[in-house]
């Protein structure tokens, strides 16, 4: 009998000893039993002459008491057992038989092992490329904006659009570090318009129709800087990245080139914070600040954050600018004056008091010799979700920032600028998944450097669409 007929036979009866087959038809009818059999199979069974051979080679063996107990269920280990006795045999696959299919299927044999080959070496860079994928994170979004204003003092309102791209990328190098970068792509211009909504064409900046914030104060920032832990309880970033003091970060907040350090306080987000910046804005470039302070979670609902910074320069007097800010030949070309003082204390809150209902609160105070002080209030109500249409986030917010009472702070593109006390009231809006639109409008007075510091009301209102990713 063929050994190809034997391995058929003996895989069929491991799949079902059972079942009624056609085995039998492969086997000589009328063989005598051999004494090595099963002796409770009856020579005129279906299977008898088929268990015949499979006994003789070795395959099949029969219980203790020479039983085979055909109807039983066979087990996966007697399963495994049957397959080993038909490889071991030798009667399933002779050499000859092997080298016949090896010599059959050489040139197959031979390209399958190329494709082996080749598909080891895809699975690795698959991998690789992999791995490098689920280290890397990115993110940011995209800005449409409208605003109307009179952010230079003017009579009128002026007309300021934008358009601005925020990249973010992170590299997961280790469990504990990171590479992180961010590229902001700042394009704005203006339409400004004097009173009468009349053009003049003279040399004056202030009736010039375009004129400020143009196509030349298109910005690139590009930053880099690598955060990571030191050990379970500190951790640090280090490089240009943007920074900011406060929930609403009134205090500050600017591009800047330093190091922050924080050191957990507890097993929630308590810690104690060291830190020194230098400002990459080229009107403050000079100026450097060092602090120390506390933040996190102090209470149920409420989160504090407190600091002490200390600056580089003199409380009034400093000039604080890149040398470029001088004319050739040493005259100078709108130098920045620094009278904000050398020390500063900051004090921020966020309190959730109500459901849905959050109150922010802060608070500086520089040693400045006047004007040292600055406050703003905001209560929210709800929170975005970008993953969920409809979601909302309305608020109402009050400042007031003595010209000398904080440093550097967010001005929120210019939106409140010191000196300037006022409201605003806006809401969010989120139209698709990750879609948010925002609209504000706001009023502030504060004083007219190009109307001999007299009162004027700042008027402002902006409507802005962002598409996160």
């Amino acid at each position: 009998m063929k050994k190809s007929k034997v391995l058929a036979m003996a895989l069929g009866l491991a799949m079902g000893l059972s079942a009624s087959t056609a085995l039998a038809a492969e086997a000589q009818e009328g063989d005598a039993l051999s004494e090595t059999a099963f002796n409770d199979v009856p020579q005129g069974h279906w299977a008898y002459s088929a268990l015949e051979v499979l006994s003789k080679d070795g395959v099949l063996e029969g219980y203790p008491d020479g039983s085979f107990k055909g109807n039983e269920t066979m087990t996966r280990y007697e399963m495994a057992q049957i397959i080993a006795n038909a490889y071991k045999g030798g009667s399933f696959a002779d050499d000859a038989l092997i080298d016949g299919v090896r010599q059959e299927l050489s040139s197959e044999l031979k390209t399958l092992k190329k494709v082996e080959k080749q598909v080891k070496k895809n699975t690795a860079a698959i991998n690789k490329m992999q791995s490098f994928v689920d280290k890397m994170e990115f993110g940011g979004f995209g800005q449409v904006r409208y605003e109307n204003n009179n952010s230079k003092g003017y009579d009128n309102q002026n007309d300021n659009d934008r358009y601005y791209l925020d990249l973010k990328a992170k590299y997961k190098v280790n469990d504990d570090w990171s590479v992180c970068t961010e590229w902001e792509i700042n394009h704005k211009y203006g339409n400004y318009r004097n009173f009468y909504d009349e053009v003049n064409d003279s040399d004056e900046v202030k009736n010039q129709i375009y004129n400020g914030a143009g196509r030349g104060d298109s910005k690139f920032y590009p930053r880099l800087w690598i955060e990571g832990k030191l050990n379970n309880k500190l951790s640090m970033d280090i490089g240009r990245k943007w920074r900011g003091l406060g929930f609403q970060v009134m205090m500050y907040g600017e591009e800047t080139d330093g190091i922050t350090l924080d050191y957990k306080l507890n097993d929630s987000d308590l810690a104690a914070t060291a830190f020194y910046w230098k400002p990459d804005n080229k009107e403050v470039n000079q100026l450097a600040i060092a602090g120390a302070g506390i933040k996190g979670t102090v209470g149920h609902g409420t989160q504090l954050q407190a600091y002490y910074a200390r600056a580089n320069v003199e409380k009034t007097g400093s000039t604080v600018g890149y040398t470029e800010y001088y004319k050739p030949g040493g005259a100078q070309l709108n130098p920045k004056i620094w009278n904000h003082g050398n020390q500063m204390i900051g004090l921020s809150l966020m309190q959730n008091f109500a459901p849905n209902l959050y109150l922010w609160a802060d608070h500086s105070r520089t040693n400045a010799d006047e004007q040292n002080n600055a406050t703003a209030i905001k209560v929210s109500y709800k929170w975005t979700d970008l993953n969920q249409p409809g979601s909302f986030h309305l608020y109402g917010r009050w400042h007031n920032y003595k010209e000398n009472g904080r440093w550097c702070g967010d001005t929120a593109d210019s939106l409140w600028l010191d000196g300037s006390t006022g409201w605003t009231f806006g809401g969010k809006y989120v139209f698709a998944k990750n879609v948010e639109g925002e609209l504000c409008y706001g009023w502030s007075t504060a004083t007219d450097a190009h109307k001999n510091d007299a009162d004027y009301t700042r008027k402002v209102w902006r409507a802005q669409l962002d598409f996160h990713f």
